[in-house]
């Protein structure tokens, strides 16, 4: 299925990571807590500066231990969502909560009255009683509001600033998430810190650890080619949910089907993002494999042959079939994939599909043998199969003409077939082998002796 984009380019992105309702019916999980009330901060937060992920990793790691902090807040608890309310205007609440392992934490504030406008951040108590704000969100007027970071073992607040309030409740909380459950993309919760995919098509793996958990990735189209996105859930697990950037609202794409994007223009971004099913508690350890890049449009520089020197079974000898590729032992082959520009499309996968001998196919219904390979930085996807040795009924003698002589073969040989698949994500698959000559033959020449060499 072709998708014909009006896209908007990086640029234009909303700084953002969410719509304005978040999907806290998924919250039922989390424990309940008491109500709490506003109480004024005592941090000192100036200057504010806000610290991406990649540089809080290295930054974290003289987070003190759990003894060494004296909480300036009410402590609450992970995994909780809290009822809170006695609010006013320019009030800045906190409360205290503890991180025990390496992970993540995912704060939370949704449930805002229209007449209310609450900011929300995560803070960190580093050793030397400073605080370090981890993350931020400030979304406009009573939008939900929703704050990620990566942490290590330490102290850490929730950080509330009341722009307006009607003084009515709202509700609030974190979700952690170990280190184990995370996968290789946690700071990508954003578009401020989407992971920018390289110019080939990419396979990435990975999970989505909460029910607030987003991942956000990006690739741009340099020559304007056209592009594959898909989601694979290939447990079927229904908890995955891919959505497109696509003429400023975030537009679902079906899971397990592929979307083809054409009619870009150079250099213009695609921007996709990943997250969980919001009518199903999700399971970190499930994975998904997002499919996002180059589609192979057309292929070329295909080979498919034997060893060099191959005393061949002629047409004339052996015709039902022709054995096209004919080989002793050792079978190479070799093909570039190309995009709709016709440049080398790297990470893409072509397939060399192999019947080794009719005579003794176990599986009619699939009697292939199948040799995957991704392509390179070239855009060559290319291998080698070992025939082994092979004996045979079939057994012919051909002639062949060299230096005056005329020498005269008898070959045993099996009669097996090739095909190339590559996977271009449209209708159909392209490749070498189709509806009407479906593979191509070839001669796996077991053993092969001189009868007899006379002068011609």
């Amino acid at each position: 299925m072709k998708l014909m984009q009006t896209l908007s380019v990086l640029a234009c992105m909303p700084t953002l990571a969410l719509a304005s309702q978040l999907p806290t019916d998924a919250l039922y999980h989390l424990s309940t807590g008491a109500k709490v009330t506003a109480q004024s901060s005592t941090l000192d937060m100036t200057p504010k500066t806000h610290l991406f992920n990649s540089v809080i990793r290295a930054a974290q790691a003289d987070t003190p231990a759990a003894s060494t902090i004296t909480p300036m807040c009410q402590t609450l608890s992970l995994n909780t969502v809290y009822p809170f309310g006695g609010m006013t205007v320019g009030q800045q609440p906190c409360f205290h909560f503890e991180v025990t392992e390496p992970g993540k934490t995912t704060a939370f504030l949704f449930g805002q009255s229209a007449d209310t406008n609450i900011n929300l951040s995560i803070v960190r108590h580093n050793p030397d009683n400073t605080f370090t704000l981890m993350a931020n969100s400030a979304n406009a007027a009573n939008a939900d509001e929703l704050a990620a970071a990566l942490t290590e073992p330490g102290h850490y607040y929730w950080l509330m600033d009341v722009i307006a309030t009607d003084s009515s409740d709202i509700k609030f909380g974190a979700i952690s998430s170990t280190q184990a459950q995370l996968d290789d993309f946690e700071a990508n919760d954003s578009i401020a810190t989407v992971t920018m995919l390289p110019d080939k098509q990419n396979r990435v793996k990975g999970n989505i650890d909460n029910v607030f958990d987003y991942d956000y990735f990006a690739f741009t189209a340099v020559r304007g080619q056209d592009l594959i996105v898909k989601l694979e859930d290939e447990a079927k697990t229904d908890e995955f949910v891919l959505e497109i950037y696509n003429g400023g609202n975030w537009q679902p794409v079906a899971v397990n089907k592929a979307e083809t994007i054409s009619q870009l223009q150079e250099n213009q971004s695609v921007v996709v993002r990943v997250s969980g099913n919001p009518n199903l508690q999700n399971n970190p350890a499930n994975q998904y494999t997002l499919v996002l890049g180059s589609v192979v449009a057309s292929f070329s520089h295909d080979s498919v042959s034997g060893e060099h020197g191959v005393e061949r079974i002629p047409y004339s000898a052996f015709k039902a079939p022709y054995l096209t590729t004919q080989a002793y032992r050792d079978l190479n082959w070799t093909v570039t994939l190309n995009d709709s520009k016709g440049h080398p499309v790297e990470g893409a996968e072509a397939t060399f599909k192999l019947i080794r001998d009719f005579d003794s196919i176990d599986d009619v219904r699939n009697p292939y043998e199948d040799f995957v390979v991704t392509s390179d930085a070239n855009g060559k996807a290319s291998g080698g199969v070992n025939l082994g040795r092979c004996f045979s009924d079939y057994t012919v003698e051909h002639s062949s003409y060299s230096m005056g002589y005329r020498n005269t073969w008898r070959t045993d040989f099996l009669v097996g077939a090739w095909r190339i698949e590559i996977d271009s994500y449209e209708e159909k698959v392209i490749g070498i082998g189709g509806t009407q000559h479906p593979y191509v033959y070839i001669g796996h020449l077991c053993d092969q002796d001189l009868v007899s060499s006379t002068r011609n």
